[in-house]
């Protein structure tokens, strides 16, 4: 799991808000959403690329001051997690398969949230 930390100069129903709009705007699929947390699912199978690989998480929105501290946690989900990881392991010696695994993996679901948070 991917967890990171962001502090963002707004009140936390603001931010929210803005989450919100931002992953409506990103395909994301809220499953719940309370006052400070947000649950969400993001990408698909029927995909060719690494950043629209089924991914889940959570956001949480905390008081920290007059700012609001926003921590996440985000990752990759499913058959294609474990199909990649087997893919990796077996041709480490090519270097290629554990590099895009681990793209595919780690940086990009990183990468999305932290340009999801960029846009609050």
């Amino acid at each position: 799991m991917i967890k990171g930390q962001r502090i963002i100069n707004r009140p936390v129903a603001e931010v929210i808000d803005r989450v919100k709009l931002a992953m409506a705007g990103g395909n994301f699929e809220i499953v719940s959403a309370t006052d400070t947390t947000i649950t969400f699912r993001h990408g698909t199978y029927l995909t060719e690329s690494a950043p629209s690989l089924p991914k889940r998480g959570t956001i949480r929105v905390e008081t920290s001051g007059k700012n609001a501290a926003t921590a996440y946690e985000i990752e990759a989900v499913g058959f294609a997690k474990y199909w990649l990881m087997l893919i990796a392991v077996l041709f480490c010696w090519a270097i290629f398969p554990p590099v895009l695994a681990y793209r595919a993996l780690i940086y990009h679901p990183k990468r999305l949230m932290e340009n999801l948070l960029a846009g609050v």
